[in-house]
Formats: C-alpha cells, sequence, structure tokens
C-alpha cells in the first residue's frame, strides 16, 4: 500500500470533520448533477425549469454588498425560492438528500455532522456521520 493509501485508510471521519459536496466525484462517476439538482426543486420550480440542460446564468445581486455575479439560474432558483420553503428540508427525506439539501442552500459550505444535526434535529450527529462518512459515497458528499 502506498503512503497516500496508508493514510487515507487511516482517516475516519468524525462528528466534527467537515464534510462537504465533492463535485468532482460527480463528474469522475459518470453522473448528471445537473439533472438531480433539477430534481430538487420544488414542484413551482420544476415547472418553471422543465429541462436542466436548457437553463441560463442569470445575475445575481447580493441583497447586503449589492455585488453583482453571474450565478447558474437551477441553483440561484433553489437558494432563494426553495431553500426558504420550511418544508424544503424535512425528517421523510432520506438523511443523505437532506444533507445534500442542506449544502446546496448553504452554497456548499463545509458543515460538519454536528452542525448538520443542528439544522436536522430530527438526527443526531453520530447517524449522519454513519451515513454520510462511510465506505460509500453518496451524492457526491464527503470529508473536505
Amino acid at each position: 500500500m502506498s503512503l497516500a493509501a496508508g493514510r487515507l485508510a487511516r482517516f475516519r471521519p468524525t462528528v466534527e470533520s467537515k464534510f462537504h459536496i465533492d463535485y468532482d466525484w460527480w463528474e469522475k462517476s459518470g453522473r448528471d448533477f445537473r439533472l438531480y439538482l433539477r430534481d430538487q426543486l420544488c414542484e413551482e420550480c420544476r415547472e418553471r425549469f422543465s429541462d436542466h440542460t436548457n437553463t441560463e446564468d442569470v445575475d445575481w445581486v447580493n441583497p447586503e454588498t449589492g455585488e453583482v455575479r453571474r450565478t447558474d439560474a437551477l441553483r440561484e432558483c433553489l437558494r432563494m425560492r426553495c431553500a426558504n420553503d420550511p418544508d424544503y428540508i424535512n425528517e421523510r427525506l432520506p438523511v443523505a438528500s437532506a444533507v445534500f439539501r442542506i449544502f446546496l442552500a448553504n452554497n456548499n459550505a463545509p458543515l460538519s455532522p454536528t452542525e448538520l444535526s443542528r439544522l436536522m434535529p430530527w438526527r443526531s450527529a453520530d447517524s449522519i456521520l454513519n451515513t454520510i462518512g462511510g465506505q460509500r459515497t453518496y451524492l457526491g458528499l464527503r470529508p473536505t
């Protein structure tokens, strides 16, 4: 075993380890991130974006700074509309899906299972870690 592989084999995430959506995982696995992203939209936004491939970048104005930046219309719709629905992230969702939606809504800012459990009080940090910190990668959720 190489030294790098040995280091990876010994790394075991804890409830304090930070996780995020690893976009490289999506590319390497041959999965269509944008298709899955569209599936995470609320019903109203899914109707607005009937196709995940023919969307455009939009100007987004930061309400606090006034800064304008180009952003993906699907992601911005999710962050600005869907994520504000109190039922968007709920206990009926599988753990990985709920965590994935949290990262989409928070612009993929890294969070630990402890922090995630505060946003999903129906799940313990250990339960979240068991799902996203195991051998199998769900939805590109990986340690940073």
